[in-house]
Order: structure tokens, then C-alpha cells, then sequence
């Protein structure tokens, strides 16, 4: 028996063991129709609804089944909500999830009309909520070194959602350094000085005016994070070296940053590395807290329009600082949207977008220039797409251009289909692209604004891409994809559904050939159960036709793109 006397010798009296009246289930007792576990996370948006089913493998006329869970409410408040059985036998629960955040939960049942309870054996399930912001994502990058001034950036954005984006991404707008590079920061809370007016000095009265225009549009701000280095002769450098990692090889001692590219490491002699590993306590906690400030300053800022704040070079990041920032961003600027720009292996992406709860990962569909590569790719996208949530840009201002990197600027028009309307609900461009800009545009240096010629086809069909995968829902989810394009060698052919049993949806055909037409065979009555005629109707034209299931021709001219909706008659 044990005791919970003091003794003399024992600090504190030994506490006891309280059961709560749980015991461990049987394995292989049930089923259960939910990714299972912590390492199975799942993600849904905010107003859909979490729904679960379980199913014994035996018939158990008493059994009750009850959820054990946080959602929708702070960590550590619990509350039980009842499965309801149907007349198949499965335990099925559906609640609304109406509260962002990242949640918990575990079965627990009775085999006998509620006396004994049992816990599910397997851990507790995690699915995180996000916010409905993020299912639909249409992003401008904005390129602040050829844009003018802030008021100019003002006039662009009856523009830019004309076209139809409802985000614009602005590289950074910090003070620039020596190199003038957007990324390579003098002062991190002042707004350089080339996008200001004489009459604004500190250019905040204007920026203030810019986030209200955006808001007034419908438009939310994007604002990069730069979080590993900055400029070597920045205000940091010059009055807090000790901040810098250091480097004895370095005439200056301190240690430049860089990056991997083919397997050769890139020094940037512009960057010096933060030391968010110094050894003496206070120092760090002084870095930790300098750099969480200048985070919340820009992230404000994005909040004030549902925006985001987009972690450039996330795979070079600190992994303690960062663990610690995102908590201050949840806690301080709840409603912003973290994008990450974060290169590595899928198997790293799911654990960091577990741990970290990332909301939005960049990817990189313009490194799959050919069809075949570009198909597995948004395969992949709608495979992962419950767990990981990717922007699937055309291209960044990072790369080349669509002219450079697909053959003509006209590739813009293909590859933003793909992008948008095969996606799970988020893409974009860059500025320039819209006009066909030939080359990728550099964004090192006080250029001023730069007039673009204009190039009314890929606007017009920009826009009308945009109008299309705005309006329509199914556009916006994972997995109600099918590829019906046979595997051709240039052409991504797609059908989307709302789900899988629905015998009306989208035909999307896009040609990333930029000197050939092709003609497709398509066959759609497996897929829609259904050997009749079907209806299509050409969305830019408006020609309504029948065609059989069985067999139709679809022709594509050169980087062109063909979109139909379809039904089965009634």
C-alpha cells in the first residue's frame, strides 16, 4: 500500500495515481474513416466541417462513440461531442469548425450503453483550421525598385485588380544597404527613401494611404520577412556588431551569408549572418527580441488588410528563433497569413508544416518546364494538399521571365492556367508578366518606374482566368482532379468536379507548345459513369455543343488554353 505520509527523510508526500475510469481499447476493435494520429494531421478551413466516421468491425448494438476534443476554443478547454449512428452501422460525426487554429482530438467509446468507457489506442489526431483567406489566393508581385513612389504604387491598384488579384506581395521596402538590394537591409523599420516624397519623409503617411486604397479593393498585402542576414553596413552593423556572427576569414570579421545553387555553395558578399546562437544570454534575448519586433512592425501592417508576411529563405532560417517568433506572430497578429519560401524534401515540408503550423508554402512549378514533369508535379500538390498548402506561382521574381524560361511571353497564359484552374486554389504572377515582358526584371537598384508596353492579349486572358477560377468554388480544393489528357507530351488536359460522384464540372486544356496545335482524344465515361452524350460549352466563346462521353476531339492551338464547362443531361 502506498503512503502519502512525510517523512523526514522525503521532501514532498509521494502523490497518488488517479484514474479517470479510462481504459486503453482493444486493437483492431474499429475503423476509423480520418487520417489517424499526429503524424496524420489534417487541415480544413474555417466555416467547413471537421467530419469523422468510425465503424466497429464487429456489430455492437450498444456503443456509443464521443469525440474528445479543443476545437474551436483555447488549448487547454476540452469538450465531448457525440457521434450519431446511421442505419449502415458507422459512427459519424460532422462539426463546424468556425475558429483558426490548430486542434486536437481522440475517440473514446462504449460497448455498453455508457457505463465503461474506453480511449481510442492510437494517439490523439491533429487537424489544423485555417482561415477561408487562404483557399482563395490570386498574388501580384510587386516590384517596388521599378514602381515609382509609394503614390504611384497607390495608382496601381485599381490595375492589378482589374485584372482580377486579390493579393499583392511587395519584396522588401526596407531602407537599402550598399548593394541596394531589396534583401540586403540598412535600416529594418524605415521605408526607403526612393519610394518616398519630399513632402512624406519617412514615407509612412503615404504607405498608410496605400494600405487603405488596398483594403478599399479588396486586396491583401503581402510584406517579405528577411530574417537571416542583412546589409553589412546597416544600422545593426555599425552599432551592434556583436549581433554578427563571426568570421576570422573575413577582413571585417564577420561571417557573410549564402546559399546552395547546383551544388555550389553561393557566398552573398552584400549579407552578414545574425548570430541568433550568441553565447551570452543577454545579447541573444536582445537579437531574439529586436528581430521578433521588426517582424510584428511589418506583420502589423499586413494585418490591417488580412494579409501575410512571406519568410524569405525559411530552409536557411534558425530553427529555435523561428519556433519562437511564429508563436509571437499567433499570439500578437492572429489573423495574418505566414507564407513560407522554403526549399527542401517533402518529407521536411510535412514535419515544419506540422510543427510550425506554415499556412502557405511557395511552389516551384517553373522548374517543370515540359508537361510529363508539370503533370506529377500538381499531382503531387493535390496529393499533399490536406496536410500542406502551396501558392503555385508562374514564375518569382527570382527566376526569369515566361519568355525566358517557356519560349515566349504568350507561355504566361498556359502555364497560369495550369497554375490556377489545375491548382488547390492559389497562384500568381509577376509584375511585368501581364505586359510580356520579355526578361526577368532586376530589382537590385533605384531604378524609378519603369512604363511598360502594353500587351492586351495576355491581360485579357489573365483577367478572364481569373474571373472563371474566382467564381468557382471547385477551383479552390485538393483532390477533385483527373488528368484526362492521355499523357500527351505538351498538352495538360484536366476534368474538375466538386466531388467525385458529380456529373457536371470543368474541362481545361492547356498547350505549353509555343509553335504547335495538337488534337486530343477524350473519353470521360468512366469518370462520369456515363456512356450518353454530354453537354460542353466553350467559356470564351460561348458555343454550346453535345458530344459523346465515349469520344470527342479537342483541339489546342499553340501555347493557347481551352476551357469548357460539362454535364450529363438530366
Amino acid at each position: 500500500m502506498t503512503t502519502n505520509k512525510k517523512t523526514p527523510f522525503l521532501p514532498f508526500a509521494i502523490p497518488k495515481l488517479e484514474s479517470r475510469n479510462m481504459r486503453i481499447g482493444k486493437e483492431g476493435l474499429m475503423r476509423r474513416f480520418f487520417p489517424e494520429g499526429s503524424d496524420g494531421f489534417f487541415r480544413i478551413y474555417e466555416e467547413d466541417h471537421l467530419s469523422l466516421a468510425v465503424e466497429f468491425q464487429q456489430e455492437e448494438p450498444r456503443a456509443l462513440v464521443h469525440l474528445y476534443t479543443n476545437l474551436d476554443g483555447p488549448s487547454d478547454v476540452w469538450r465531448e461531442l457525440v457521434f450519431s449512428k446511421n442505419e449502415d452501422g458507422v459512427h459519424r460525426l460532422s462539426c463546424q469548425a468556425t475558429q483558426r487554429g490548430d486542434y486536437q482530438f481522440k475517440i473514446k467509446y462504449s460497448l455498453d450503453g455508457g457505463k465503461s468507457w474506453y480511449w481510442d489506442r492510437l494517439p490523439f489526431s491533429r487537424v489544423i483550421v485555417d482561415p477561408v483567406s487562404l483557399k482563395d489566393i490570386r498574388m501580384y508581385t510587386m516590384i517596388p525598385a521599378v514602381s515609382g513612389v509609394i503614390k504611384d504604387w497607390i495608382g496601381m491598384l485599381d490595375g492589378i485588380a482589374d485584372l482580377g488579384f486579390n493579393a499583392v506581395h511587395l519584396l522588401p521596402l526596407t531602407e537599402l544597404d550598399r548593394s541596394e538590394s531589396p534583401y540586403s537591409a540598412r535600416d529594418l523599420f524605415a521605408i526607403e527613401a526612393t519610394y518616398r516624397e519630399y513632402n512624406d519623409p519617412t514615407g509612412f503617411v503615404d504607405f498608410e494611404h496605400f494600405i487603405h486604397k488596398a483594403k478599399d479593393r479588396g486586396i491583401r498585402l503581402c510584406f517579405d520577412l528577411t530574417l537571416n542576414h542583412i546589409g553589412v553596413g546597416s544600422r545593426m552593423v555599425r552599432e551592434c556588431p556583436e549581433w554578427i556572427v563571426p568570421d576570422r576569414t573575413e577582413k571585417d570579421g564577420m561571417k557573410r551569408a549564402g546559399c546552395w545553387h547546383m551544388n555550389t555553395w553561393l557566398t552573398w558578399k552584400d549579407l552578414v549572418k545574425i548570430n541568433y546562437d550568441h553565447p551570452h544570454p543577454e545579447i541573444q534575448r536582445d537579437i531574439w527580441d529586436y528581430m521578433t519586433n521588426y517582424s510584428l512592425f511589418w506583420a502589423h501592417f499586413a494585418g490591417l488588410t488580412d494579409g501575410m508576411v512571406r519568410l524569405d529563405n525559411l530552409h536557411s532560417s534558425h530553427e529555435g528563433f523561428i519556433s519562437y517568433l511564429l508563436k509571437e506572430l499567433r499570439r500578437n497578429c492572429p489573423n495574418v497569413i505566414v507564407m513560407a519560401e522554403f526549399f527542401t524534401d517533402s518529407n521536411t515540408i510535412l514535419k515544419k508544416a506540422a510543427d510550425w503550423h506554415i499556412d502557405l508554402f511557395l511552389a516551384n512549378s517553373w522548374e517543370y518546364p515540359y508537361a510529363e514533369d508539370l503533370r506529377t508535379y500538381i499531382r503531387y500538390i493535390h496529393d499533399i494538399g490536406r496536410q500542406v498548402r502551396y501558392i503555385i506561382p508562374v514564375t518569382t521574381h527570382d527566376t526569369g521571365a515566361p519568355a525566358q524560361l517557356f519560349g515566349a511571353p504568350e507561355a504566361a497564359v498556359p502555364r497560369y492556367a495550369v497554375t490556377a484552374l489545375m491548382g488547390a486554389g492559389r497562384t500568381g504572377i509577376v509584375q511585368g508578366t501581364e505586359y510580356g515582358y520579355p526578361e526577368k526584371i532586376d530589382f537590385i537598384g533605384r531604378k524609378g518606374r519603369i512604363r511598360f508596353n502594353d500587351n492586351p492579349t495576355i491581360r485579357e486572358r489573365l483577367r478572364s482566368i481569373n474571373t472563371l477560377f474566382a467564381g468557382e468554388d471547385l477551383f479552390h480544393h485538393e483532390g477533385n482532379i483527373d488528368f484526362i489528357d492521355n499523357d500527351h507530351g505538351a498538352v495538360l488536359g484536366v476534368l474538375r468536379r466538386s466531388g467525385q460522384a458529380d456529373r457536371e464540372g470543368f474541362l481545361v486544356f492547356a498547350n505549353l507548345d509555343v509553335k504547335n496545335g495538337y488534337a486530343l482524344d477524350i473519353d470521360l465515361s468512366s469518370l462520369l459513369d456515363h456512356e450518353g452524350d454530354l453537354i460542353i460549352e466553350d467559356t470564351r466563346s460561348g458555343v454550346v455543343e453535345s458530344v459523346s462521353s465515349r469520344g470527342f476531339v479537342i483541339t489546342v492551338d499553340p501555347c493557347d488554353v481551352r476551357i469548357f464547362r460539362c454535364r450529363v443531361p438530366s
